[in-house]
């Protein structure tokens, strides 16, 4: 764990941090983990406890081997890429359980809880992602949870692992047996400027769907139906490298189309972030309501350009065929620069028929920009960004029961799926063995 992991662009073990009295990476990361060492323990058997940033401490007596402990940490980018503001991050945790609980009270409502919790900066207030559940009985296991990363350069997670009654808080004092960690990592903001609320979830539900850079398109891409479908800041930035630019797969457009522009990190306009989204919330289906969500960066000053204290334009376009690459005009606004910052524009439309592949367009300039079609390079400061998503063309399809016939045998592509059958003892469907899909078949 000490060496860059398999995939990871950068993974970095954490030190122990005397100010904030918590394992830490310094350094910006793909994956910061704490070892095996740093957490180890619980109580007076745990190095540098409690290893948290507001001294809660861990609940229980001296040795792991008779308590709830934790023994792992880390937190790292989904992507494998440099964790940066807007990405989804997992955060994982192994504990170990006690190996006799005889001699405890076993109340009904007690139960071995995992609960994980975050902060964007070290003086915020902790905020709830969500929690996991363990059986009695099993010596030790791995947990996992996705949130997103909301605006800050120094974040702190937090796993808080015991035995009781289902109790939600940063530092359950009530519980008799628990164990208490925190990990601290660097995160990098895209710019200074604050980024809009994103509240941040436990995982992304299955109908929200991230984008993803697709070759064939050449622009971020939801390869499924989904509710919505939504870059996270991913195209955030203008230009190419080669000439200045600092926009991750530049130009994320489908056809080609280029960012011209001299602008500046921070400094002058740029899209950020695009999301469709159905306006009902159902899947994105042909015949039905959209919005286009996007974020753009405002210029902070125009003065001293040649044609100071113009207005800035962004224009709406619409591919019903992201294959054909052929652009309508949705709508056109405008608006004052202002002294800079994040700026959200929202617009509805009409899903049309043509592919189920489809795309929308944003582009986004100053002054000239007032003109221009849907590739029409006329300023110096110019963003384009394309979203590729796809849509349903009529009701969603339902499994036919002839697929339905095939579950009790291995479906394509998992290694065993098993369907439950009934338990007496718990009262409830149950899949006995290990596997890769359990399900409740449509009988039970």
């Amino acid at each position: 764990l000490d060496s860059p992991l398999p995939n990871h662009s950068k993974s970095i073990a954490a030190t122990y941090d005397s100010e904030y009295t918590v394992p830490r990476c310094f350094e910006h990361a793909s994956l910061c983990h704490g070892g095996f060492v740093l957490i180890r323990g619980v109580g007076d058997e745990e190095e540098n406890s409690p290893n948290t940033i507001d001294s809660c401490a861990d609940r229980t007596g001296s040795s792991s081997q008779k308590f709830e402990s934790i023994f792992f940490m880390s937190v790292q980018s989904v992507t494998k890429e440099i964790m940066t503001v807007g990405d989804w991050v997992s955060i994982t945790t192994a504990v170990t359980s006690p190996t006799d609980t005889s001699l405890r009270p076993m109340p009904a409502d007690h139960q071995f809880i995992i609960h994980f919790y975050y902060k964007s900066d070290v003086v915020s207030s902790w905020k709830y992602i969500t929690s996991r559940f363990r059986q009695p009985g099993l010596d030790s296991g791995l947990f996992s949870v996705k949130y997103m990363l909301p605006a800050g350069s120094v974040h702190v997670v937090r796993v808080i692992y015991g035995y009781g009654p289902f109790i939600v808080g940063p530092c359950v004092r009530s519980w008799e047996y628990y164990d208490v960690d925190d990990l601290m990592f660097t995160v990098v903001e895209p710019f200074s400027t604050v980024l809009p609320s994103l509240a941040p979830t436990s995982s992304v539900a299955e109908e929200d769907l991230v984008a993803v850079y697709d070759t064939e398109f050449t622009a971020p891409r939801c390869f499924d139906v989904g509710a919505s479908c939504n870059t996270w800041f991913k195209n955030g930035g203008v230009g190419r490298d080669a000439n200045g630019g600092y926009e991750n797969n530049a130009p994320n457009t489908i056809d080609g189309c280029e960012d011209y522009s001299i602008g500046k990190r921070g400094h002058d306009e740029s899209i950020q972030s695009m999301k469709v989204a159905s306006v009902d919330g159902a899947f994105l289906s042909v015949g039905e309501k959209a919005r286009i969500e996007a974020y753009v960066f405002k210029a902070k000053d125009t003065s001293s350009r040649s044609n100071p204290n113009e207005k800035e334009y962004a224009h709406f376009w619409y591919a019903p065929d992201a294959k054909s690459k052929d652009w309508s005009h949705l709508r056109s606004t405008s608006f004052d620069p202002g002294s800079g910052g994040l700026m959200r524009l929202n617009l509805n439309f009409t899903l049309q028929p043509g592919d189920s592949t489809q795309a929308v367009r944003l582009t986004y300039g100053y002054a000239e920009s007032r003109y221009m079609g849907p590739c029409d390079r006329m300023d110096k400061y110019f963003d384009v960004d394309d979203l590729v998503f796809e849509v349903n063309h009529g009701a969603i399809p339902v499994p036919s029961f002839q697929y339905i016939a095939t579950l009790d045998s291995p479906l394509p592509n998992h290694s065993k799926s098993i369907a439950a059958t009934y338990d007496s003892e718990y009262t409830v469907p149950r899949c006995f063995e290990h596997a890769s899909l359990c399900h409740g078949g449509f009988v039970l």
